[in-house]
């Protein structure tokens, strides 16, 4: 994930200065605070003090590892007279201390002390602080980037900017940074993540491809990494004869008739090595293939996955192993008399298929074997299924349906059509008409994908408490117009203004990169004003009055509601907050003219409902599309994708504009459900969704995309989404994208 959260404070002439923590840290979780202080701060308790520069004024790095009880950071002042800038933040991916370094000038450029960069992943932060208060943001080589976007922080004594940067690649480095202006410079820099422990997987599949009196050509399979392969060393009898990062090599200037013992292991980029693979190679001209593989058989058959197995076969110089095929496509190549396929679909007829390879690459011929995997049953249908209809929505709830896999989730259907999706046993839909006849309906969906029977109620929501006497309806919380309420009172919209058309064009201050969540062109529209005027009559005085009081009371100050307009056919709202006082106005005894000033800081009018659609991988590596018709004239359509693995690497594109939305490479997604991304493309917000032992709210996951285009939307006409990714080693189950799409208009 990176960082957590970061919060910062500065002052003058204060005793101590605090940092509260927006939330309690994780245990475990790094803590990492930067200091720039005039005269100089006392060490804060409990913190290790990893960089620091005094030549001036001080600038420093304290980090610590959180133990959960933290709430915040506090520094002393020295002596009270001087200024500080305090910064922290939460990570929980940096668990060591890599390295730091220092420097100090006075002057417009910066040499910090050369670093040795570990093989490692992790962050680099550093402080800076500049006296005079002139410029801070340095420009950096390497670069450094903005740890917050801010123009720096700035007192009348010092000034000060922090960085971050992601680690990058290992070896000497020294970092120099340029100013505008010259000036007592001090900065502080240090590396944190973690030294890569962990090494590669024993290289599979290792086989001769040829093998004469004097050579022998060999072949592996790729070996895996937490963080990458770098090459593969080549042993004869246990000296290593080669690096290289090609997976084929061939050894000469063998003696013919002599045994050799070849291995190969992998290497990381931090050196370390895999277990080391070895096979028994004859150094003689081999030139017949191996027996075939006798008693192929059906060990076991489940609804992913087959196991097989076979006896043994011969060869008149040495046997290699054996090759094992799906559907005549190569999966492996190992000694092993049995084998696991896995991944399987569900219901689906196979053929297996084992041969024989000696220790010259000779192959005997292909020995199959078809089979079918166990088919799902369906789940059942859902009981108790009840409808509670109210004015404008109907509660669904329902008790668990069976199923053999277990039940993942449930559909909800209006009308035949899916219109949303729960984990839990209710739903409510809502956006519906009062008094009107809906066929509502709930369906189990398994672990397979396989959907029950659908249990379907046909309900009618309740009156509303006010007839239309006109169109279109304005609907403002509990306020009604165009139409008469349940106190008798004809409230009567005689104009709107800012509802119907579009709203003005916000011109953007400056260009920034649209890459990765910026924005690039002339600008978007701004907020929508609508005001909405008319009279109301009330059929007595004492009607009249409190029907005042309730107008002026629809919507409280900074008070954020829903106006829904309903048209003949459509039915749009927007969110609203008050612009101004509602304005009311006498016009006898039992009549008022009134007006409503109304701000939608979002312009878009959206649909009330949104659309459902989804999709699934059947196979990995792969990819599935799915399409959304969006009948809105709004240039950027709200819409939400959730992701639900097993995926590793995953790819969301923008059919229609080729705009593509990329996971940081090794970003995986579990099979288990309770895991997934949900990214909205309105708010440009990512949550991860993770067990709650593991945490209990959905946490920041914008950390888990390398790249999120700005104008990654949905526009109007047909918008096609495409997941793909990989397939994550040892889960089994088929990656889904949801997508809910709210048609907008301007």
């Amino acid at each position: 994930m990176g960082r957590i959260w970061q919060r910062y404070t500065l002052g003058e002439y204060e005793d101590s200065y605090e940092v509260v923590f927006p939330q309690a840290p994780k245990p475990g979780n790094r803590l990492i605070v930067g200091v720039v202080s005039l005269f100089g701060v006392a060490d804060p308790s409990g913190y290790a003090l990893v960089a620091e520069d005094f030549g001036y004024a001080q600038v420093s790095v304290y980090s610590k590892i959180a133990d959960g009880s933290e709430t915040s950071i506090e520094v002393a002042d020295t002596n009270g007279l001087g200024a500080v800038i305090l910064y922290a933040e939460e990570r929980d991916d940096c668990p060591d201390v890599l390295f730091s370094t220092s420097g100090y000038v006075n002057g417009s450029s910066i040499s910090l002390a050369r670093v040795t960069v570990p093989a490692a992943q992790g962050y680099i932060f550093a402080a800076e602080g500049r006296i005079p208060p002139a410029d801070a943001n340095g420009s950096w080589t390497p670069t450094l980037g903005k740890a917050m976007d801010v123009g720096g922080f700035s007192t009348t004594q010092v000034r000060a900017q922090f960085y971050g940067a992601a680690l990058g690649a290992a070896g000497q480095r020294t970092y120099k940074g340029t100013y505008f202006s010259s000036g007592f410079t001090g900065v502080a820099l240090a590396g944190f993540g973690v030294v890569d422990p962990e090494a590669p997987s024993m290289p599979p599949g290792l086989h001769t491809t040829a093998v004469t009196d004097t050579s022998a050509a060999i072949a592996w399979d790729a070996a895996s990494d937490n963080v990458g392969v770098t090459g593969y060393g080549l042993y004869l009898d246990g000296v290593r004869k080669a690096e290289q990062a090609g997976r084929a090599y061939t050894f000469t200037g063998l003696t013919k008739g002599q045994t050799y013992e070849i291995g190969v292991d992998a290497r990381d980029a931090a050196g370390n090595r895999s277990p080391r693979s070895t096979i028994t190679v004859l150094a003689v001209t081999d030139l017949a293939a191996p027996t075939t593989p006798e008693g192929l058989r059906l060990v076991e058959v489940a609804h992913t996955s087959a196991t097989i197995a076979w006896d043994a076969a011969s060869d008149d110089v040495a046997l290699a192993g054996y090759g094992l095929y799906l559907d005549g496509v190569k999966k492996a190549e190992q000694p092993e008399l049995t084998y696991v396929f896995d991944g399987l679909g569900r219901g689906r007829a196979y053929v297996a298929g084992v041969d024989a390879v000696d220790t010259s690459g000779n192959r005997s011929p292909v020995v199959t074997l078809p089979f079918t995997t166990l088919a799902d049953n369906l789940p059942g249908a859902p009981p108790g299924v009840t409808a509670t209809p109210g004015v404008e929505e109907v509660t669904l709830a329902w008790r668990p349906a069976t199923d053999d896999l277990g039940i993942a989730r449930y559909e909800v259907l209006l009308d035949g059509e899916v219109t949303g999706a729960t984990a839990t046993l209710g739903y409510v839909v809502e956006g519906l008409d009062p008094e009107s006849t809906y066929l509502v309906g709930v369906r189990a969906v398994d672990d397979g994908g396989g959907r029950g029977p659908t249990v379907e109620v046909e309900v009618t929501t309740r009156p509303a408490d006010w007839v239309a006497i006109a169109t279109p309806v304005y609907r403002l919380e509990g306020w009604t117009g165009n139409a008469r309420d349940a106190h008798g009172v004809d409230w009567v919209v005689e104009s709107e203004e800012g509802w119907s058309s579009t709203a003005g064009v916000l011109p953007l201050d400056a260009e920034s990169d649209s890459a990765d969540g910026g924005f690039s062109g002339p600008g978007t529209f701004g907020a929508r004003m609508i005001t909405l005027e008319g009279v109301a009559v009330a059929p007595s005085r004492a009607a009249m009055l409190a029907a005042q009081e309730r107008i002026t009371a629809a919507l409280y100050p900074r008070q954020l509601g829903t106006l829904r307009v309903q048209e003949v056919g459509l039915t749009r709202q927007v969110r609203v907050r008050l612009a101004g006082q509602v304005e009311i106005t006498d016009q006898g005894s039992t009549a008022f003219g009134w007006a409503v000033p109304l701000l939608a800081p979002d312009p878009r009018r959206t649909a009330v409902r949104p659309l459902y659609t989804e999709a699934a991988i059947e196979t990995l590596p792969g990819s599935v599309s799915a399409q959304v018709f969006m009948s809105g004239d709004y240039r950027w359509i709200p819409a939400r994708i959730r992701l639900w693995g097993p995926i590793r690497n995953f790819t969301l594109t923008h059919e229609e504009t080729g705009l593509v939305i990329r996971s940081k490479p090794g970003t995986v997604l579990p099979a288990d459900s309770r895991y997934s991304l949900d990214i909205d493309l309105a708010t440009r917000m990512v949550l991860a969704y993770v067990p709650p032992d593991v945490y209990p709210e959905p946490r920041p996951g914008r950390g888990v995309l390398g790249s999120f285009p700005a104008r990654f939307a949905l526009q109007n006409g047909p918008n096609t989404i495409t997941l793909a990714g990989e397939a994550v080693a040892g889960e089994v189950g088929h990656p889904r994208m949801v997508i809910q799409a709210w048609d907008a208009w301007r």
